[in-house]
C-alpha cells in the first residue's frame, strides 16, 4: 500500500486515530517524572485532545468501550501521581498562570491538579496528626507544669506565645503575621534558637533569602550542634509543607548521625508527603528498628503507626 492511501485510510479511520493517540499518551504518561515543563503542558494538552476525540465520537455508533477503558486507566494512575506531574509543570502558580481561559469544565480535571495534590496533601498531614497529637500532649504536660509546678521564666513564656502564634498564622496561610509574631518573640529572647530557626524558615519561604541566611547563621551558632540544627530545620520544614526541603536537611542531619531514629522518621514522613510510598517504609521501618534498640519508645509508637497505614511490615 502507497505512503498516501495509509495516510488516507488513516485520516478516514477515527477510530484507529483515537488507539493510537491512547498508545502515545500512555507512552507519555510514563515518562511524567522526567518532563520539563512544556513537555509536561504539552501532556495536558494532549489529554485535552483525546477527550475532545471521545466526545466527537460519540454521536457514532462505534464500540468504544475498549477505549474508554484505556483512557479510565490513564486518568486512574494519574490521579496517584500527580505531584511529580505537577512539578514537572513548575507548581501550583504556573498551572494557574498557563490554565486555558475561559476555565476548562470539571471533566478536563487535569488542569487543576494542584488543587488534587492539595487534597491529598492534607489527608497525609491528617494521618500524620496522630503523632502531633502525641507529641502536642508532651508538650502540653510541660506547659502545665511550668504553669502549675516549676512557674516559667518570662523569656520561656514569651517563646511559647511567640511559637504558638507564629503556628496559628502558619496553619491560617498567613506567613507574614507568622514572621511578626516570631519577630515580637525575639525582642524578648533575642537568642532563642527555636525562633531564630522558625524565622530563617518563613523568610525564606517568603523570598527573603540573605534575611533567612543570617537567621540560620545567628540560630546555628547558638545551638552549636549539627545534628540538632538539621532536624530542627527539617520538622519545622515539614510544617511549613515543604517536604523537599526537609528531607535535604533530614539527610544532612543522617550523614552526621546514621542511627538516629528520630532522623529517620523525619526522612519517613518527608518522603510519604512526596508520594515515595516504598522509600518512606524503609525510613519508618529503620526508625522503629533504631528506637526500639535505643528504647525510644515514642519514635516506637510513631513509626509503627506510620508503617501500618503505609501497609509496611514491623519486624520487632
Amino acid at each position: 500500500m502507497a505512503k498516501l492511501d495509509y495516510l488516507q485510510e488513516k485520516k478516514l479511520n477515527p477510530a484507529a486515530e483515537l488507539r493510537e493517540m491512547l498508545s502515545s499518551l500512555e507512552e507519555r504518561q510514563v515518562r511524567t517524572k522526567s518532563m520539563g515543563p512544556d513537555a509536561a503542558f504539552e501532556f495536558l494538552q494532549y489529554l485535552d485532545r483525546v477527550q475532545l476525540l471521545f466526545e466527537q465520537l460519540e454521536a457514532t455508533d462505534l464500540n468504544l468501550l475498549p477505549e474508554q477503558g484505556r483512557f479510565a486507566s490513564v486518568q486512574a494512575s494519574l490521579k496517584k501521581s500527580v505531584n511529580p506531574l505537577l512539578k514537572a509543570l513548575g507548581g501550583p502558580a504556573v498551572l494557574n498562570e498557563h490554565r486555558p481561559s475561559p476555565a476548562p469544565p470539571s471533566e478536563r480535571w487535569w488542569w487543576y491538579i494542584d488543587e488534587l495534590v492539595a487534597v491529598q496533601k492534607r489527608r497525609i498531614y491528617r494521618q500524620l496528626g496522630f503523632g502531633v497529637v502525641v507529641l502536642a500532649l508532651v508538650v502540653g504536660a510541660v506547659v502545665l507544669a511550668f504553669k502549675t509546678i516549676l512557674a516559667p521564666s518570662p523569656e520561656v513564656a514569651a517563646r511559647i506565645d511567640a511559637e504558638n502564634a507564629a503556628f496559628l498564622a502558619i496553619d491560617a496561610g498567613d506567613l507574614p503575621a507568622a514572621l511578626d509574631a516570631i519577630e515580637t518573640g525575639l525582642t524578648k529572647v533575642p537568642d532563642e534558637p527555636g525562633l531564630l530557626l522558625v524565622k530563617g524558615i518563613l523568610q525564606e519561604a517568603m523570598g527573603q533569602k540573605t534575611e533567612a541566611t543570617e537567621s540560620f547563621a545567628r540560630a546555628k551558632k547558638v545551638i552549636q550542634d549539627p545534628l540538632s540544627y538539621h532536624l530542627g530545620r527539617s520538622q519545622l520544614e515539614l510544617r511549613l509543607n515543604q517536604p523537599e526541603k526537609a528531607e535535604s536537611d533530614v539527610r544532612t542531619a543522617l550523614e552526621i548521625d546514621g542511627n538516629s531514629p528520630t532522623a529517620w522518621l523525619i526522612l519517613g514522613q518527608a518522603l510519604e508527603l512526596q508520594e515515595k510510598t516504598a522509600e518512606a517504609v524503609a525510613a519508618y521501618q529503620r526508625a522503629n528498628e533504631l528506637a526500639f534498640e535505643y528504647g525510644d519508645n515514642q519514635v516506637v509508637v510513631l513509626a509503627r503507626l506510620d508503617l501500618a497505614r503505609l501497609g509496611g511490615i514491623v519486624d520487632n
